[in-house]
């Protein structure tokens, strides 16, 4: 499910846990409490299932990068000379660089 979908059954099922809390602070009928902790914590988990997608979404560029600078290592290691070995070794160093301030994992030097 997307963010957005998530977000919206959540409230969903907060508005259906404010009008239990209603019907028991009126009635005081147990079930009607043991409604509202259900769909409070129903909105709970689905408001933390929204928050983690973002976290999710940044996992997976961050494994694709990873991906991209173990290759890019590994075709540094296999050059056939040592200046082409160097330059590829410096590019990857910049980007690795620039990645790490990119998700402030470093700061300036």
């Amino acid at each position: 499910m997307k963010k957005e979908e998530l977000l919206k059954l959540a409230d969903s099922f907060q508005k259906k846990a404010d009008a239990a809390f209603e019907n028991y602070q009126e009635t005081g009928m147990s079930r009607y409490g043991n409604a509202y902790r259900r769909n409070e914590e129903l909105a709970d988990a689905l408001r933390m299932a929204a928050g983690a997608a973002d976290e999710h979404n940044a996992y997976i560029h961050m494994k694709g990068q990873m991906s991209n600078f173990a290759s890019r290592a590994q075709m540094a290691s296999t050059a056939d000379t040592e200046e082409k070995r160097c330059e590829l070794i410096d590019a990857l160093v910049r980007d690795l660089v620039s990645f790490g301030r990119m998700f402030d994992l470093i700061g300036e030097v």
